[in-house]
């Protein structure tokens, strides 16, 4: 698989963390996997054909070809891939996409909506801006264009929107009365403002990012042993990681195999 990232210019980077893009072909084969729970909020822009997703048992359906991504707090929905896949990710900052559209995020927990039924006309404006681009490059500086126009005359970054990043950055492992502290705001209003504009509640998305981290360092060294990923994820113990399985997906972690390792994670810097 080619995958390729970029990081947004400077004015950007309180909204955005970076932009992806992943292209492979599949040939005449499929690829199913579980969505796995994630922190990440994602505009996906599909360049060929979109995804199929099914929740439970239901049907398979094809997702649009521009469509939001809420976080994930569990494995609840399938995806299958097949044919060529050409997909251009755009990921956010933990409150980017609130401060972007001023909405309460608790409503895309475990969504994929159309970015249409999101964003209205500026999706088709932002989908046709990144399709008509030649490379991926171009596709990040028609992406940029957009935000910046999308961007004129609101707030600036606050003390909040700095504060919700650190908690990305450190892996979730911070109190939230200190990431209060860092936002200006009392513990109790910080817990508000972030489930609002995150979707989740600190404890929880530390939780998702704790879970997050340690699926993905297991994708990327599936022979390394589950006590030291465990250990660095900020687990207390190996048994506390299996009840957060059993919890999050419903299984133990022996059971992450071929289909785990195969999850299109969003790339962290």
């Amino acid at each position: 698989m080619e995958i390729r990232r970029a990081f947004p210019h400077p004015e950007l980077r309180t909204i955005v963390r970076s932009f992806e893009e992943r292209r492979v072909n599949l040939g005449s084969g499929s690829l199913y996997w579980p969505v796995a729970p994630r922190p990440d909020q994602i505009i996906d822009i599909y360049l060929c054909e979109p995804f199929r997703v099914r929740a439970g048992d239901g049907d398979f359906k094809a997702l649009p070809e521009i469509v939001v991504v809420g976080p994930q707090t569990h494995c609840h929905a399938e995806v299958c891939l097949s044919g060529e896949i050409h997909v251009f990710n755009i990921l956010f900052q933990p409150a980017g996409f609130s401060r972007l559209t001023g909405m309460d995020m608790t409503s895309l927990v475990n969504r994929d909506p159309s970015a249409a039924d999101i964003l209205g006309r500026q999706a088709h404006v932002l989908n046709h801006s990144v399709r008509v681009a030649g490379d991926f490059f171009g596709r990040v500086a028609a992406a940029e264009r957009w935000f910046d126009r999308m961007l004129e005359g609101r707030r600036p970054a606050g003390s909040f929107d700095y504060a919700s990043c650190h908690m990305m950055d450190v892996g979730g492992r911070v109190r939230v009365d200190a990431l209060a502290r860092r936002s200006d705001l009392s513990p109790r209003q910080f817990q508000r403002c972030f489930t609002t504009r995150v979707g989740m509640t600190p404890k929880a998305y530390a939780r998702t990012i704790r879970f997050d981290q340690a699926i993905r360092a297991h994708n990327e060294a599936p022979s390394r042993p589950w006590t030291d990923i465990v250990h660095d994820a900020g687990y207390f113990d190996q048994a506390h990681f299996i009840r957060e399985c059993h919890t999050l997906v419903g299984i133990p972690p022996s059971r992450f195999g071929e289909d785990w390792r195969s999850i299109f994670f969003p790339a962290r810097g």
